[in-house]
């Protein structure tokens, strides 16, 4: 790095610090408990991490909120618009509908099932099991009508379940209005330096049915990507263009005052030309272009995401009955040009010396429907508590079809793989908590989940790279712990200290052989890991709510961890090992005056083995990856609310520390290191009568920071698939309510 790079990033990192002004999170509600008899104000940020409204401020974990307003100030329109600015939140991507996420550093790099559950309001999404490729198809959500997003870091084990060991990640959608008709229309169009031009539209309409008792409010969207990345092997412009569209429907009846019925229906289809990656060589070199992708083979990608569900509340005074009932589906195809490693293993191991590209489609199939029913007691008593029940059954259906071409790219007749792997699986669970309140002050809560799951499945295979297995079982019960600590020294300062565990299920494994002894390579089973966490914070707050301070510590011991092994470019399952985790986050916001807002992130990370691991080709205290040491996200904007035009401006500045992408000793999953970086984001606004309008320059130095890289691919020496910040990106949105 030259000196003059290195006092500008230098120069970042100072005002950062000196600010003072970090912290995401204004998300406000109405619709807000009272707590000891004193309700939310309207400046309060109020979320539902506990399954209860309540104040951020009195929440005895580390959540933030991100609220509509944030993510329309960011231009966020999908998850990795926002994503950066959320300390101890970091995936990897190819695209929309193809990431992985983890949170505060639990991960491995290419994770066996989902670290981090993901719910729209209080529905789970997506495959519980390791048959459906579920933890890297996180729910991209179009961040249109959306009232916040939540992030829940650390285990969320007792009321979250499994599969959040590292935290949860909840949509929380717009609820119907009783009262009155609106309406929102919004439109906009960006360029990008090198790519192509994007454009969106969306509407929303709210109307009372019957005024105070019934509701519709109904939204549509339509988001272009034009791309950025281009494909040399076969002369493809702007390969990574897609779209994403789709709409929700919902119904609010409020019958009597004590109940509420919410129905409601949603529907999201991607559609994509190729994969979001440019190729660069394992030592950092570009295979081509820094904007480019070197591979014969187009990788178009779709998804078709479907939810219905319906939320009866009924108050009864002394508690709450919640029930809520879904029912999704989740199609998708895939398809990888899968050449760099399939067709050197082809011509090794089977005889197949002129295939020269490999082509690997994927179709996933997933059905789910969930159940869950909580009473919980009204606030404000001495003893607070919360019981309830759980219970999910998923179908899911993996379809893998290998075909290889010759020079000519022509096919060439030789079946290498067809596999067909259905699967299910069950789980019923019960789950409680119980909140002492010792004093005004001070309160202590337990909380306790178990959970038993049954899973089958079976490998319909045939070609040269599987082979068939008869269906195999397992079953598996496991308990989660949670117990916190709280102490508010006022109604704006809050302390507290927090244990929690999760886990993520085991369950059958795959039959894979070895292709040169024909053995079985990976045991029959894999079981369950375990994550222990420990935490500590203080949050406070100004009376008058102009600076605010979120800190937490916290301390990890993951336990079995669940590894993915590849034979021959097969995946299978297995267990070993431990890690160790330590990490801070520090969140601040300032208002000194009206008009006037900062917010940001910092967060500091530790994750390392404490033994080698032959397992995951790794050494004693090497660090875990696809995790920065640091991160900070700074957010200022200003408007003159004085002025006519209420002219606003603002500026987002984003660092993340260098992290790598495997382990050093990996055969399976290749070591690449991917560098740090700074970016900056400018933006302006202003009213003409009902009309918003917002200019923007998202990376306005056009910095080629690397968000994150993939190296499946790579273990014969072929390149990292590497993410890249979008190229600086100028656009203008148009707002109109009524």
């Amino acid at each position: 790095m030259n000196a003059v790079v290195s006092w500008k990033r230098a120069r970042v990192l100072l005002a950062c610090s000196a600010a003072h002004i970090l912290a995401m999170g204004s998300a406000k509600s109405q619709d807000v408990a009272p707590r000891d008899g004193v309700a939310a104000s309207s400046e309060d940020i109020v979320v539902t991490a506990q399954k209860r409204s309540e104040r951020l401020l009195e929440t005895p974990q580390s959540v933030t909120a991100l609220s509509s307003n944030d993510l329309s100030r960011l231009g966020a329109r999908q998850f990795v618009d926002f994503a950066t600015s959320v300390p101890g939140l970091q995936f990897t991507t190819t695209g929309a509908g193809t990431s992985q996420i983890s949170m505060r550093g639990v991960t491995t790099g290419a994770d066996v099932g989902s670290t981090v559950g993901i719910y729209v309001d209080d529905v789970p999404y997506g495959s519980s099991s390791a048959f459906a490729n579920g933890a890297r198809r996180a729910l991209d959500a179009g961040l249109f009508d959306i009232d916040r997003v939540e992030v829940l870091r650390g285990p969320q084990g007792t009321l979250y379940g499994a599969s959040s060991i590292g935290g949860v990640l909840k949509y929380v959608m717009n609820r119907p209005s009783l009262t009155g008709f609106s309406g929102t229309a919004e439109a906009g169009v960006s360029g990008t330096r090198d790519g192509g031009t994007g454009y969106d539209a969306s509407a929303i309409v709210n109307l009372p049915i019957v005024n105070d008792k019934a509701a519709v409010r109904a939204s549509g969207y339509y988001s272009r990507d034009g791309g950025f990345v281009d494909n040399v092997g076969n002369g493809q412009k702007n390969v990574d263009r897609g779209k994403v569209y789709g709409g929700r429907l919902d119904l609010l009846l409020a019958p009597t005052e004590d109940l509420t019925v919410r129905l409601t229906g949603f529907a999201q289809n991607i559609r994509r030309d190729g994969e979001s990656y440019v190729d660069i060589g394992l030592d950092g070199t570009p295979v081509a272009g820094i904007l480019d992708q070197d591979h014969p083979l187009e990788e178009p990608f779709r998804s078709d995401f479907r939810l219905v569900s319906g939320t009866i509340t009924y108050d009864a005074g002394w508690a709450t009955l919640t029930s809520i009932t879904s029912y999704q589906t989740m199609k998708t195809h895939i398809a990888t040009d899968g050449s760099a490693v399939y067709a050197p293993i082809l011509a090794l191991y089977y005889g197949v010396s002129d295939a020269s590209a490999v082509a690997i489609d994927e179709y996933d199939r997933t059905k789910k429907f969930t159940q869950e029913v909580r009473l919980a007691s009204a606030a404000g008593r001495k003893l607070e508590w919360q019981l309830g029940a759980f219970y999910t059954r998923e179908n899911t259906l993996l379809h893998q079809v290998g075909q290889s071409y010759d020079t000519a790219l022509d096919p060439i007749p030789v079946n290498i793989l067809d596999a067909r792997i259905p699967s299910l699986y069950k789980e019923y669970a019960f789950f409680g908590d119980i909140t002492w309140h010792l004093t005004d002050r001070f309160d202590v809560t337990g909380g306790v989940r178990y959970a038993h799951n049954d899973q089958k499945f079976s490998q319909d295979n045939s070609g040269l790279l599987v082979a068939p297995a008869p269906q195999r079982t397992s079953g598996e019960g496991v308990t989660t712990w949670l117990a916190n600590a709280r102490y508010r020294f006022s109604r704006n300062v809050t302390a507290y200290a927090r244990f929690a565990t999760g886990y993520r299920p085991g369950g059958p494994n795959y039959l894979v052989l070895d292709p040169v002894t024909k053995e079985q390579a990976a045991p029959s089973t894999f079981r369950s890991d375990k994550l222990y966490s420990y935490e500590a914070g203080l949050k406070a707050e100004t009376a008058d709510h102009t600076f605010a301070v979120d800190a937490a510590g916290y301390y990890i011991d993951w336990k079995n961890i669940q590894l993915l092994t590849a034979v021959a470019g097969v995946s299978a399952y297995l267990n070993a090992g431990e890690a160790h985790i330590k990490g801070a986050e520090l969140t601040l916001t300032a208002r000194p005056t009206s008009g006037f807002v900062a917010t940001g992130a910092f967060s500091y990370n530790d994750g390392y083995l404490p033994h080698g691991n032959a397992d995951l080709g790794a050494r004693k205290g090497e660090r875990l990856p696809n995790t920065p040491h640091l991160t900070a996200s700074v957010n200022v904007d200003y408007t003159l609310l004085e002025a006519t035009l209420k002219p606003t401006l603002g500026a987002s500045v984003r660092y993340a520390s260098d992290q790598t992408v495997s382990f050093d000793g990996s055969a399976a999953l290749r070591q690449y290191n991917i560098p740090d970086y700074v970016t900056v984001d400018l933006r302006g606004g202003f009213e003409v009568g009902p009309v918003d309008a917002q200019i923007y320059v998202h990376n306005l130095f056009d910095t080629r920071g690397q968000l994150s890289a993939q190296t499946v691919l790579s273990s014969l020496g072929g390149p990292a698939q590497v993410a890249l910040l979008r190229p600086r990106t100028v656009g203008m949105r148009l707002t109109t309510r009524f």
